[in-house]
C-alpha cells in the first residue's frame, strides 16, 4: 500500500513538472492527425501512431541533450555540433527504417507494402530534420531562459552584497561617531580624579581610595587601546586587585582571593580576560561565605599559562549578561590563538563555578608580533 502511494505521488510530481510538455505535444499530435485526415483522408492505427510518436519524441529531447552538451566547451563546438547532427540523422534513419520493417513483417500495425526504399529514406530524412529543428529551436529556448535565470541570481546577490556593504558602511560610520564622542580629554578627566582625592583624603580617607582606584582603572582602559591588541598580564592583575579593593569598600566584606606567579611580568595577553572573569564572579557569584572563598589563580607551567577562576554561585541567578562574558572570553581567544588555547566553564562535583583556561606561551609570544605585521601590511 506504501509503494503504491509512494509511486502516485512520484507520478504527480512527474506530470506537475513536465505538464507543458505534455499539453504541447498532444496538441501537436493531435494538429497533425487533423491534418492527415483533412487532406490525405488517412487514418492510422493507434499502435502506428504511439510507436512513431515515441521515437520522434525521442529524437526530439535525445538531439537537445547532445547539442547542449556539444556546446558545453566553445572551443570543441565546430567539429562536435556537425558529428552530432550527422550521427543523430543516421542513427534516427536507421531506427525507424528498421521498426518499419519489423513491423510490416510481424504485425498489422504497419499493413500493406512498403513504399521503395529510396522513398522511404527521403521520408525519414525529412520528418527528422523536421523535428531537429524543433529540438535546436527547444534547445535555444532553453539555454535562454536559463542564462536569463542566472543572470537574475546574480543580479539579485549583486544587490544583496550592496545592501550589506550599505549597512557594514553605516555601521561603521556610527561606531566612529560613537568613537569620537567617547575620546574625552585624559589628562583632564586624570586631574579631576587628583583634585578629588586631594579633597577627599582630607575628611574622607577610604572614599579618597575609591577615586585612586578609579583613576588607575580609568588610566589602565585609556592605555589598552593604544597597546595592539595586548596588555601585560600583571598590568590587569593590578586592575584586578583594583576591582576587589573598590568593592571591598562599596559593598562591605566580599571574600575572594587573587594569587599569581612570580614570572609573569613579560606576558602579554589579550585585554579584559582576568577583568571578565572577575566581573563574572561579582554578578553571578556568591562571594559572602567566609567558608567558600572565590579564588583566581594565575601561573604558568609545562609552558602554558593557566588561569583558573572559582566560585560558589548565587542561589538566585542573576539575569544580566549571563554567560555572555565566558563566550565572549572563549571567541577572543580562538581569535587570537586559536588551536593554541583552551577554555572550560562550568559546575564542578562540589557545585563551584570553574574557568580554567590554559595558553601556550610561545602563542603568547607570537600574537603580538603577527598582529603587528598585520597591521604594517594592511597600512
Amino acid at each position: 500500500m506504501d509503494r503504491l502511494k509512494r509511486s502516485v505521488t512520484m507520478l504527480q510530481k512527474w506530470l506537475n513538472t513536465y505538464r507543458i510538455h505534455i499539453i504541447v505535444w498532444t496538441a501537436f499530435i493531435f494538429w497533425e492527425t487533423v491534418m492527415v485526415i483533412y487532406f490525405l483522408g488517412q487514418l492510422g492505427t493507434f499502435g502506428n501512431y504511439a510507436i512513431h510518436y515515441t521515437l520522434n519524441i525521442t529524437l526530439f529531447y535525445t538531439y537537445a541533450l547532445l547539442l547542449d552538451k556539444a556546446t558545453t566547451f566553445p572551443n570543441g563546438a565546430l567539429w562536435k555540433v556537425p558529428v552530432v547532427v550527422v550521427s543523430t540523422i543516421l542513427i534516427y534513419l536507421g531506427t525507424v527504417t528498421g521498426v518499419d520493417i519489423l513491423l510490416n513483417n510481424y504485425t498489422n500495425i504497419l499493413p500493406g507494402e512498403l513504399p521503395s526504399l529510396k522513398v522511404r529514406i527521403s521520408k525519414v530524412l525529412y520528418r527528422g530534420s523536421f523535428f531537429l529543428l524543433f529540438s535546436t529551436g527547444y534547445y535555444f529556448l532553453k539555454r535562454f531562459i536559463k542564462e536569463k535565470t542566472e543572470k537574475s541570481r546574480i543580479e539579485k546577490q549583486r544587490f544583496q552584497m550592496l545592501l550589506e556593504k550599505e549597512k557594514m558602511e553605516k555601521e561603521l560610520a556610527m561606531s566612529k561617531n560613537a568613537f569620537m564622542k567617547a575620546q574625552i580629554n585624559p589628562h583632564l578627566l586624570f586631574n579631576t580624579f587628583e583634585f578629588v582625592h586631594q579633597k577627599l583624603s582630607t575628611y574622607s580617607p577610604e572614599d579618597a581610595k575609591v577615586m585612586l582606584y578609579l583613576s588607575d582603572m580609568m588610566r589602565f582602559a585609556a592605555n589598552t587601546q593604544h597597546n595592539e591588541g595586548f596588555v601585560y598580564l600583571s598590568e590587569e592583575i593590578s586592575q584586578c586587585e583594583n576591582l576587589i579593593g573598590l568593592h571591598h569598600i562599596t559593598q562591605g566584606a566580599i571574600y575572594i582571593e587573587m594569587a599569581s606567579g612570580p614570572d609573569l611580568d613579560e606576558i602579554k595577553i589579550i585585554p579584559l580576560v582576568l577583568l571578565t572573569i572577575l566581573e563574572n564572579m561579582f554578578k553571578h557569584g556568591n562571594l559572602s561565605d567566609v567558608e567558600n572563598k572565590a579564588s583566581i589563580a594565575v601561573y604558568t607551567i609545562d609552558g602554558k599559562l593557566h588561569i583558573e577562576g572559582r566560585n560558589l554561585p548565587r542561589l538566585v541567578k542573576s539575569k544580566v549578561g549571563f554567560g555572555s562574558g565566558m563566550d565572549n572570553i572563549r571567541n577572543r581567544l580562538n581569535y587570537a590563538y586559536h588551536q593554541d588555547a583552551e577554555m572550560t566553564a562550568g559546575i564542578d562535583e562540589e557545585g563551584f563555578y570553574q574557568v580554567n583556561i590554559s595558553i601556550s606561551l610561545s602563542a603568547l609570544n607570537m600574537a603580538p608580533k603577527l598582529m603587528k605585521a598585520e597591521q604594517a601590511i594592511t597600512v
